[in-house]
């Protein structure tokens, strides 16, 4: 087969198609940012109120609610902002080495700092540890890693409402790890157990639902990973590649 030979009018399309998903990024960034002051006041205020004890226990409900509501309006924004940079090319992986263990630790101190500030949830996030791994690095970008790993525990949640959640690893034969997050087994029962469809079922209506799904299928792509379940244990799993004869020794 010949080489393809662009003509002057491709390019200018290609220039057309660039130049729309910058505008497109720039437009959604104000959004964001219009969308973000304001909420920052609410937000800002609200705790104010709850630890200055400006509010009786039951307007600390409403202040409550206020807060769980802006944050997820914050997430909200957050998942088309990352969408359309995914969708436009224009997200810059920044791989380094990462030991696994710090990172889900630092992703774990994060969560409980969130969850302390903003009251907006009662899920605890407990990490399970493999004892046979130790130090096991990673070359990956580990915000991103932390995005979607968000995103999965943010759709576990829905899935399995007021139970806490358990996120570990496993190291597989194909050079490659699977984090998992599952509801605890110490509060999952026969009743709340969900079946193989119900763990690729993704409600389009519900908008927020379908966005983590969306940004972390793309966040997930990009790390050269996959995404799985496992109904047995009642696992959503993420699997990404790992260096194995840098780790061979660990394992």
């Amino acid at each position: 087969m010949g080489n393809v030979v662009k003509t002057k009018n491709d390019y200018k399309v290609s220039g057309k198609i660039e130049k729309h998903n910058i505008e497109k990024i720039r437009f959604l960034s104000h959004i964001s940012h219009g969308i973000r002051t304001p909420l920052n006041s609410i937000m800002g205020f609200s705790k104010l109120l709850v630890l200055k004890k400006l509010v009786d226990p039951k307007q600390k409900e409403y202040v409550q609610g206020i807060l769980s509501g802006s944050n997820l309006l914050l997430q909200f924004v957050e998942n088309i902002m990352d969408l359309s940079q995914f969708e436009a090319s224009n997200y810059s992986l920044r791989i380094k080495n990462y030991a696994i263990n710090q990172i889900l630790w630092d992703f774990t101190e994060d969560f409980y700092l969130n969850k302390n500030e903003n009251s907006d949830t009662n899920i605890n996030l407990m990490l399970v540890w493999e004892n046979k791994v130790k130090d096991l690095e990673i070359e990956s970008d580990a915000e991103l890693l932390k995005k979607a790993i968000q995103r999965l525990i943010n759709l576990v949640v829905v899935r399995f409402p007021n139970i806490d959640i358990e996120m570990g690893y496993r190291v597989n034969n194909n050079n490659s790890l699977s984090i998992y997050i599952r509801p605890s087994k110490e509060n999952l029962t026969s009743v709340n157990m969900l079946n193989e469809d119900q763990f690729y079922s993704i409600d389009e209506s519900e908008s927020f639902d379908y966005f983590n799904y969306k940004v972390l299928v793309n966040a997930v792509t990009m790390l050269g990973g996959e995404l799985g379940v496992n109904p047995e244990n009642q696992e959503f799993i993420l699997e990404i590649p790992i260096n194995f004869e840098r780790n061979k020794n660990l394992i």
